[in-house]
């Protein structure tokens, strides 16, 4: 990023190209990109197009003037300007370091010129009774395979979603793949359309000046031949701001309808070779525990055994240790206790002396036990409504509430200075950072969110400023450490956020109905899109909760490896063995060097029952190849044939048991797997 002074700005006759890594983005007499590519692959069908009628007639822009504009540092800025009988449009579009382009775009009337106005010429009445308004983002098809639209509300619980192509009556979040007639969606802050490899996504900000006709429809995704039109009803008629001058000539006299949004392609980086290279362990996190972390890593944690927590820890190979809220008395606060303080310096000691490094849990929240709550904690929450009191909070031991915060608020500040000093004091590894760029509505008029409408009513606004904010400043001091950046998206990859991480995790959005049995089919939309690591650019670690036997651990990981993401451990007993075994096996094959062939693709490998899927590492004559269960309820011999690939040897990758040459058959019952090497 700003090590290779990105963005770059480069000028070709009319052509403005501004570059990121992986990333180009291309002006030429227009407001927005005629061309957005990613890793050499061009995203768009067409370029970006505002689709205006007013007065009962299609309104005809003429070219749009494009201006560079040096207001702002590590930014690459551009103003243009373009005008139909009725309307001009002006925009702002700010290309930042990462790739994200902010955009402000002002839509007014004409008005009348100075000669108009004094009559020195004839005025020239034009109504501005606007029919619609649409930005309309044309997508090669092939580039948006795959959509996540974040969840209205948090999905713990049985809350269905949409995967219109698969049918599921249990759903996760909203996102999966793309239904093939496409789809609409209600006004939320962002929209992300991809494939596995590459994407782009628009993130909004308010719906203050929109002006949908229907609540449900303020995004549509329209199938139109080989391509997916993303149609953004900014207005759908004329702007609520404007009704009272509609049909008069006071056009000078109306305010600009502004919009403000962002976009950005995806991937932020290529995704390194061997990107699991984190081995982590993560405790307290859904497996509680009843006593302190020094008190449980200390002392013998399995049955029958005398060996201690960290050593545990240490011979099944973990290399980095999360620890979960509990680790701090004051839930996410940068003031920590004398409790905290000797917890922490232990727990860092003695990792390191294991070579296993130490993330600390911060989050979202504010603690009612925090010295700060009484002074700030009204000021600083994040409310859906100005007057909001019913904003969920956990309940944890010690006894205090832990309530959101908005990062649009002053909480932002102290909260980056905070966490940089407790880094620093005990020598951390990195910050993990839970559900922390979830951009939750905010209408606390307190630090100034909200916005009121022409009748009086406050609606909530999206905290992406100070999500960015956090996200980009920890970042950059942690990285200048060599630590990790780890969040927990919670359901959103919010790209105003998501390139200042190091890696993610996801998961927990659909734990409840795998946990209660009512998911019974791998989502495999919603997986190919929250969990390919490709099209993000870093490492996408599953959260995998276990209620046995209705969803186990080993369970979990039969559906996340198929997708080449690493499933992390909670419960230092029996899953953080079977992890163990992947680790080892994983670090015996040289995953480096190797080509990843996904079941979704023609990868040449059959297997008997369409239930059982194959994904695999290829290192010349070599595979590592994960066989999963992707149903519930199989209980069938199913036979797996390598043949296309060649004359070959299997064998078990685990115990080294020859399985058959060219194919073997196994029973499963569900979702389980087998991991194999195949030498061709």
């Amino acid at each position: 990023m700003s090590e290779k002074n990105y963005p770059i700005m480069e000028k070709q006759g009319n052509k403005i190209i501004i570059k990121s890594p992986c990333r180009e983005y291309t002006f030429e007499n227009s407001i927005l990109p005629i061309s957005v590519v990613s890793k050499g692959k061009e995203i768009l069908s067409a370029p970006f197009r505002i689709v205006c009628s007013a007065n009962g007639e299609e309104e005809i822009f003429e070219p749009a003037q494009t201006f560079t504009v040096n207001y702002k540092e590590d930014a690459c800025s551009i103003a243009a300007t373009m005008q139909s009988k009725v309307l001009f449009v002006n925009t702002n579009v700010s290309v930042e370091e990462d790739g994200c382009a902010f955009v402000d775009m002002g839509i007014m009337p004409r008005g009348l010129t100075v000669p108009e106005m004094f009559g020195v010429v004839p005025r020239v009445f034009h109504k501005r009774v606007i029919n619609h308004l649409w930005l309309e983002v044309p997508f090669k098809k092939e580039c948006a395979s795959l959509y996540q639209v974040p969840a209205m509300t948090h999905l713990y619980g049985d809350i269905p979603y949409r995967d219109t192509s698969k049918g599921e009556p249990w759903q996760i979040s909203w996102s999966g793949a793309t239904p093939k007639d496409g789809f609409t969606s209600e006004f939320t802050s962002q929209i992300l359309l991809a494939n596995e490899e590459v994407g782009m996504g628009l993130i909004f900000y308010n719906n203050q000046d929109w002006n949908y006709a229907d609540e449900t429809k303020a995004f549509e995704v329209i199938e139109n031949g080989d391509e997916y039109v993303l149609r953004i009803h900014l207005l759908d008629g004329v702007p609520k701001k404007w009704e009272e001058k509609a049909n008069t000539d006071g056009s000078m006299w109306l305010n600009p309808i502004q919009f403000r949004f962002a976009f950005c392609a995806i991937p932020y980086r290529e995704l390194e070779p061997a990107p699991f290279k984190q081995k982590p362990f993560h405790v307290d996190c859904f497996k509680k525990l009843d006593n302190d972390y020094e008190d449980f890593f200390t002392a013998p944690v399995v049955e029958g055994s005398d060996e201690i927590g960290f050593d545990r820890l240490k011979r099944l190979g973990v290399n980095v240790l999360y620890i979960h809220e509990k680790w701090n008395d004051m839930q996410n606060s940068p003031i920590l206790t004398d409790k905290t303080r000797a917890r922490a310096k232990l727990i860092v000691e003695e990792c390191h002396k294991r070579g296993i490094k130490v993330i600390p849990y911060f989050g979202y929240e504010i603690s009612s036990l925090s010295p700060l709550y009484g002074k700030y904690g009204e000021a600083f929450m994040q409310k859906n409504t100005p007057n909001d009191n019913c904003g969920g909070a956990w309940n944890r031991w010690p006894g205090q509430r832990a309530l959101r915060v908005c990062l649009n608020s002053g909480w932002a500040d102290i909260f980056i200075e905070g966490v940089k000093k407790v880094v620093e004091e005990f020598n951390f590894d990195g910050i993990y950072l839970d559900t922390t760029m979830w951009p939750k509505p905010c209408a606390n008029i307190l630090h100034g969110c909200g916005y009121t409408d022409t009748e009086g009513n406050v609606h909530p606004t999206y905290s992406h400023d100070g999500i960015r904010k956090v996200f980009r400043e920890l970042y950059k001091f942690v990285k200048a450490r060599g630590g990790i950046m780890n969040n927990h998206g919670s359901g959103v990859m919010n790209l105003v956020a998501l390139n200042y991480c190091t890696s993610v995790w996801e998961g927990e959005s659909f734990q409840g109905p795998l946990l209660h049995g009512k998911l019974t089919k791998m989502p495999e939309g919603h997986l190919r899109m929250m969990f390919s690591s490709e099209h993000y650019g870093m490492p996408v670690y599953s959260l995998c909760y276990s209620n046995d036997p209705v969803w186990t651990y080993g369970n979990a990981i039969a559906t996340q490896l198929l997708h080449n993401s690493m499933p992390k451990p909670v419960d230092i007993g029996a899953p953080l063995e079977e992890t163990s075994k992947v680790w080892r096996i994983y670090d015996s094959f040289p995953i480096a060097e190797s080509k990843w062939c996904p079941y979704y693709t023609d990868n040449g490998v059959k297997t008997s029952d369409e239930r059982v899927k194959v994904s695999y590492y290829e290192a010349g004559n070599e595979l590592l190849a994960v066989v999963s269960g992707c149903e519930a309820n199989i209980n069938s011999d199913v036979v797996v044939d390598f043949a296309s690939l060649g004359a070959c040897e299997i064998i078990d990758a685990d115990s080294g048991e020859t399985l058959g040459k060219n194919s073997f058959t196994r029973h499963f019952d569900g979702f389980e797997y087998i991991l194999v090497k195949v030498s061709k």
